[in-house]
Formats: structure tokens, sequence, C-alpha cells
């Protein structure tokens, strides 16, 4: 039986690290189709349009 080095046990330890957490990475993954994010919410983008437009006017007033 051949001896492994220390440098061939280490690369093999560090393999099975990143592995492991790649796989545990993808094991976490959580998709909600019927869940809504708050930027899809149109009452939103409703409201940051107006606040810019408001804002747009008093930057402009201040000559």
């Amino acid at each position: 039986m051949e001896k492994h080095s220390l440098l061939t046990k280490a690369s093999i330890a560090t393999c099975l690290l990143f592995t492991s957490t790649f796989a545990k990475a993808q094991l976490d993954i959580d998709i909600d189709l019927g869940k809504t994010e708050w930027y899809e919410d149109p009452k939103i983008w409703v409201g940051v349009a107006i606040f810019l437009v408001v804002l747009a006017f008093i930057a402009r007033g201040k000559k």
C-alpha cells in the first residue's frame, strides 16, 4: 500500500470540505412561487415615481 504525503492528504481534505459546502448550499434553495417581493408591487413603484417627481419640482424651484 502506498503512503500518501501530507500534501496529498491536505488536498483531499480541502476538496472534501469544498464539496460538502457546495452540496449544502445546493440544498438550501428556497423557492416560493406564490410569494411576491416588495419590488414587484406596482403601488411601490407608483409611490417612488410620485416621490421623484415631487423631489424634482422642489429641486427645480430652488434656483
